[in-house]
């Protein structure tokens, strides 16, 4: 009902209280006229202003008497609507915040989520003029609660980064099964959470709401609202409310937290497939180290030949010279398989994508000798650099060098052409060409699938894994087959405006 509506009823009461009030006096007037007995004379008196006007005095005043009621009665629904038009507004502004809210965590990855929570808390706060907005995240080990993320206002002090669980085990114990804490003063707590009752006095808490934060029917966590400086309500309404919020951040960390734990798997996963590849080169790694420490033991003995001998020290100079160079090599290799095999998280640098090749090929070379390849290197000179991990970068180039050797076991013609050249799209494209037997057209599509693989002793997750880590660069792998036999690999990467790096 609108406000007219509510004061026609209350008008026409006041209209009609009038009309009764009329209705009343007139016919006693006109009784009072006609009670004087007939043919008698009637003695004229001057009549008093009250005897000659009362009648119009009580009109009078009873009609300001109704016109106050119904200005009092207006004013009081006036007040009423503009409190009701309020606590609308209000309630709308906090819907708008709270589906803005909803709207932009759809789209944050990683650690754009943790600025969107931190925004999230900072908005929520100011707009309930809160003290403190946080979220502590339950521990591993089950014994204390840590401060992830917070909003705290101007001049109040920040809140402690843990805290133990058993200074609040009432709280505790409800948000664990998932219920909400609440209460505008200290005293509506119930005497059995007394432990939490003091401490929170102790931190100048006056009012709190905890929203459980779950993940798969588990509290992970709680999103807590607290003042310091004045007593706050929290109606059902707004608790509901909050509890969406609440929704929007578990969510969000939900949804980190399985990011994480992606890459995390993803990492180990690349790692057990640079792991598979070195064991397939074996002989060879073993080769580029028999080399250097063949030499330096043929030289060691020269050595102590030539110094039984009472040989000139220049002679031993030079020895000693070989001996240190074959001894650069070998700490080179092992550094290189070092870095090879290390498990580390992704570290993109502007690299020299010709430099990666070359130490590649550096690796494979012996393996390729041994199974009569020859490795040509078609390689653009000034290649611009790309933004890469140097590691990643490693495997994905020999994965390919290795599938192309494997292909040309039963060729004639052996041949691996390995080519860089910069794209008319604006980036660098690295092709892998070999002389095997290609593969069948069914299969191209399915090669870069998980677990298929055409080699008897094969895992399947070598392009599998190389197509992540390049898609994980911003680049696309991709095969085809060459119309003279054999097939290619190719995959691209962006350019990167920075200089190449010369470590690692």
């Amino acid at each position: 009902m609108t406000g007219g509506a509510r004061r026609r009823p209350l008008r026409a009461g006041v209209i009609a209280g009038l009309v009764a009030l009329f209705s009343i006096v007139i016919p006693v007037l006109a009784a009072a006229d006609d009670s004087l007995p007939s043919r008698k004379q009637v003695l004229l008196l001057s009549a008093s202003l009250w005897e000659s006007y009362r009648w119009h005095i009580v009109a009078v005043v009873g009609l300001i008497g109704a016109q106050g009621v119904l200005i009092g009665a207006l004013l009081l629904q006036h007040g009423r609507r503009r409190r009701a038009e309020t606590v609308v507004r209000e309630r709308l502004d906090f819907e708008t915040l709270v589906s803005d809210l909803s709207a932009r965590f759809v789209d944050l990855r990683g650690a754009e989520v943790d600025e969107g929570i931190a925004r999230g808390l900072r908005r929520v706060g100011e707009h309930l003029g809160l003290d403190n907005a946080l979220i502590l995240e339950f521990s591993a080990d089950d014994r204390a609660v840590h401060l992830t993320h917070q909003w705290t206002a101007p001049g109040v002090p920040s809140p402690r980064p843990s805290m133990e669980l058993d200074r609040f085990p009432w709280s505790v114990e409800r948000v664990r099964r998932g219920e909400i804490v609440r209460f505008s003063k200290l005293d509506e707590l119930p005497e059995a959470a007394a432990v939490d009752r003091e401490e929170l006095a102790a931190l100048g808490i006056k009012s709190v709401v905890g929203i459980p934060l779950a993940a798969a029917g588990t509290a992970m966590g709680v999103l807590t609202l607290s003042t310091l400086r004045r007593a706050q309500e929290w109606s059902d309404d707004l608790v509901q409310r909050l509890e969406f919020v609440g929704g929007i951040f578990s969510s969000a960390l939900l949804r980190q937290r399985g990011e994480i734990e992606l890459r995390k798997l993803r990492r180990d996963l690349t790692h057990v497939g640079r792991v598979a590849t070195m064991g397939e080169l074996t002989a060879s790694i073993a080769h580029e180290l028999n080399q250097p420490l063949t030499a330096i033991l043929s030289n060691a003995q020269v050595a102590e030949r030539l110094i039984d001998s009472g040989v000139d020290a220049k002679d031993l100079r030079e020895i000693v010279s070989d001996i240190v160079a074959d001894d650069k090599r070998a700490i080179d290799v092992i550094h290189r398989l070092r870095a090879f095999f290390k498990k580390d998280d992704t570290n993109q640098r502007p690299l020299d994508v010709n430099a990666v090749i070359q130490d590649v090929v550096s690796l494979v070379r012996s393996d390729a000798t041994t199974r009569g390849v020859s490795i040509d290197l078609e390689l653009e000179a000034g290649l611009p650099v790309v933004l890469a991990d140097r590691v990643q970068l490693q495997q994905v180039v020999l994965n390919l060098i290795m599938n192309g050797l494997d292909a040309m076991r039963t060729s004639d013609d052996r041949r691996l052409a390995i080519a860089t050249r910069v794209s008319a799209d604006g980036v660098v494209r690295v092709s892998v060409s070999d002389r095997g037997s290609g593969v069948a057209e069914c299969e191209l599509p399915l090669v870069f699938e998980p677990f298929y693989t055409t080699k008897p002793q094969g895992l399947g997750m070598g392009l599998s894994i190389a197509r992540s880590l390049v898609e994980a660069h911003g680049g696309r792998l991709w095969a085809q087959n060459n119309s003279n036999g054999g097939a290619t690999f190719s995959f691209t990467l962006p350019l990167s405006k920075e200089r190449p790096s010369s470590s690692g």
